[in-house]
């Protein structure tokens, strides 16, 4: 019998309960205020050929949407029995985004913890929503939503996703790299018009001596913060 798309059969370390819980900090009290879930990742977006191709093909047995599903319920099984901040950021290829089965399994692993969906924030490539295929991943966030997790982008590679008035709706916070900001007018004006959105605006590889600077354009957050000189 085949096994059911909702039930787990990753036997990643990420589901052994080895993920890294990192804190993300609020850049003005230095406290911990969310985390980012670090795991290993099997469905990275990249090409492969020849016997690489095939042995990729044989260890993705489990599909895109079970796999996110599987990453979430360990990492809701791990926040809750290690920390209490939440929500707690879990990123997602873009496969498992646009995988019609996605939201459906990601709300029934939640369920088989202790943690509400409200807790999982998924956070997705900047790249996912500028593609081709960004109306159907549209789709998949207003589905996801509806399940009750929040949604974040990544915007640290590339700021290119149109924030329309209905995507900054759907999206709960940015993440962005910090060593870029100063020298990107555009992603400046990318974290202006989230902030004033009301999404959460996260700087990553900020230096705590930049703060004052950060928050003036909107960036109330910090992640992999770095000591001063």
């Amino acid at each position: 019998m085949r096994p059911s798309l909702f039930h787990s059969t990753d036997t990643s370390p990420a589901s052994a309960g080895l993920n890294r819980l990192l804190p993300v900090m609020h850049l003005e009290t230095g406290d911990a205020v969310l985390l980012f879930a670090e795991t290993e990742k099997r469905f990275e977006e990249r090409a492969v050929f020849g016997r690489a191709a095939l042995a990729a093909e044989r260890s993705e047995a489990v599909s895109p949407a079970a796999w996110i599903a599987g990453h979430v319920e360990a990492v809701a099984h791990d926040a809750h029995n290690r920390t209490t901040e939440r929500p707690v950021i879990v990123e997602m290829p873009l496969v498992a985004l646009i995988h019609p089965d996605t939201a459906a399994a990601c709300d029934a692993a939640i369920a088989r913890t202790r943690l509400c969906p409200q807790e999982i924030c998924l956070e997705i490539q900047d790249a996912a929503l500028a593609l081709p295929a960004g109306r159907s991943a549209q789709e998949r966030i207003e589905a996801l939503r509806r399940c009750g997790f929040r949604v974040s982008l990544n915007a640290t590679r590339s700021w290119q996703c149109p924030l329309s008035h209905s995507m900054r709706m759907l999206l709960d916070g940015i993440r962005v790299d910090a060593r870029k900001i100063e020298s990107e007018p555009d992603l400046q004006d990318r974290i202006d018009t989230a902030a004033s959105a009301g999404m959460l605006v996260i700087a990553e590889n900020a230096n705590w001596r930049d703060t004052y600077f950060l928050n003036e354009l909107g960036v109330e957050y910090g992640f992999r913060m770095r000591a001063d000189a």
